[in-house]
């Protein structure tokens, strides 16, 4: 039997039973596995209208394509779909995101790129910061989109890479912080490869000695891969040793899973999250950020977190539907 068969009433009554078992509308959800060969997995996904892509550990890994990646995205647009990028790695800039799909044969321009770094950004100029100090535990990049899209001036990332504990000595124990902490209105981290005692230090003080200096985290990332096996700690482990040196919790978590985010890109983009799917490697951010908002969620297991981890996560955590790798979606398309 065929859905076609079962007439409009009863394509209608299959395809409730559909979003039901994937949760919308509701706090329950049964997970399930896409297969290509079902109807009604091939007929979710041609209601699906858009798609916002994690990108690494879902795109690529370490800037090598996850196999069939390319073709997947190539397919999705052919197809007529949305396809927009949101990454947590603040290290990297719409530009470069672009550089490195075309580098492994994948198609993107730089107006479909959302990063935490720009969500930072964004948050920094709401906040009326333009022209403030603000303190980075960072990549230059990162720096570099603050200025230029919050209009702040800021001060650490590279510059503060060959200190450590003699210059934390020498500058902080007997004479005022330079800058002073009252001139210094954020501190802003993100993953920094060149992260060391000092910079936490000097953050954790600005921090710690000013109540009114916003603690701004990109992204509560833990960790993420690194070829096929290994990993790396993310964002989200310096944001927590931060934490922990200056007794404060961030203001704001301006990435996934922000659902302030979710929802300014949903308007920004004219989204209807019934319509859209948001695909990711990791459930406390990627899905998370999608069901906040009313998304359909897909997981993919070429990432940073296994299946197991995934079903240990509580039923109201866990995406609606899980696949090896976004390749499945171009065998779904095929059918």
């Amino acid at each position: 039997l065929t859905l076609g068969a079962l007439g409009p009433a009863g394509r209608a009554q299959v395809w409730r039973r559909v979003l039901s078992s994937a949760g919308l509308g509701g706090n329950t959800q049964l997970m399930q596995r896409l297969d290509p060969s079902k109807a009604i997995h091939r007929e979710w996904l041609s209601k699906m209208k858009a798609f916002i892509f994690d990108i690494d550990g879902v795109v690529h890994v370490a800037g090598h394509a996850v196999p069939g990646s390319p073709e997947a995205l190539a397919a999705l647009n052919a197809a007529g779909k949305r396809v927009i990028y949101m990454t947590n790695n603040a290290t990297v800039t719409p530009e470069s995101i672009a550089a490195t799909f075309e580098g492994f044969g994948a198609q993107a321009k730089p107006e479909q790129m959302m990063t935490s770094a720009i969500a930072a950004a964004r948050y920094l100029k709401a906040q009326g910061l333009e022209g403030r100090k603000v303190y980075v535990i960072g990549m230059d990049s990162m720096a570099a989109e603050l200025r230029l899209r919050a209009g702040v001036v800021t001060f650490g990332a590279s510059e503060d890479a060959n200190k450590g504990r003699p210059e934390v000595e020498a500058e902080f124990k007997s004479k005022p912080m330079d800058p002073p902490l009252e001139e210094v209105a954020a501190v802003v981290v993100g993953a920094d490869y060149l992260v060391n005692y000092y910079k936490l230090a000097r953050a954790a003080n600005y921090l710690r000695q000013n109540p009114k200096c916003l603690f701004v985290a990109t992204n509560p990332d833990p960790r993420a891969p690194l070829g096929k096996s290994a990993m790396i700690p993310a964002a989200g482990t310096l944001v927590q040793a931060l934490a922990t040196a200056c007794g404060r919790q961030p203001t704001m978590m301006c990435g996934k899973p922000s659902k302030d985010l979710a929802s300014y890109l949903l308007e920004s983009e004219g989204l209807d999250p019934s319509t859209t799917c948001m695909v990711g490697d990791r459930t406390d951010t990627d899905i998370e950020f999608g069901r906040s908002v009313g998304m359909q969620t897909l997981w993919v297991e070429s990432g940073s977190m296994t299946l197991d981890e995934v079903e240990a996560v509580g039923e109201g955590s866990q995406p609606h539907f899980v696949a090896p790798s976004i390749a499945t979606l171009t065998s779904l398309l095929k059918q």
